[in-house]
């Protein structure tokens, strides 16, 4: 008797507070994977020059100077959003990959209990028929 109340404890706390505090982990993951990748910072500041590396213009009016500090600058923000890009789309992967693999992960969840039994009956069956 105490090993089947022990069985649907088990099964209240896996069905119940578990698989809350489960879900709880996997939005902690997920915030965890934006803040790693710096989502939102790397979407605010997609434009501005790698490493904040620009030119300043001269006070006096030369077009040559101006000419190479403006493509300087043009070059570093491109160099910026390139990088930027990289790191968005491999973030986006991550993301979108442990988005794919949470509805197995539940799948799994659910059918532990299951696979338990199966376990103990198969055991059994193999000790007495063997």
């Amino acid at each position: 008797m105490k090993i089947l109340l022990s069985f649907l404890g088990y099964l209240k706390w896996h069905y119940g507070r578990a698989l809350i505090t489960t879900f709880e982990f996997w939005k902690n993951i997920l915030i965890y994977l934006f803040n790693f990748f710096s989502i939102k910072s790397l979407v605010g500041n997609f434009f501005t020059p790698w490493k904040r590396l620009a030119d300043t213009y001269p006070k006096n009016f030369d077009l040559r100077i101006y000419f190479f500090t403006f493509l300087t600058n043009m070059i570093m923000r491109i160099v910026g959003m390139f990088l930027r890009s990289i790191v968005l789309v491999v973030g986006f992967f991550v993301i979108a990959l442990y988005i794919i693999c949470l509805p197995v992960a539940l799948v799994v969840w659910l059918l532990l209990p299951l696979l338990i039994i199966w376990l103990i009956v198969y055991g059994l069956i193999r000790i007495i028929f063997s």
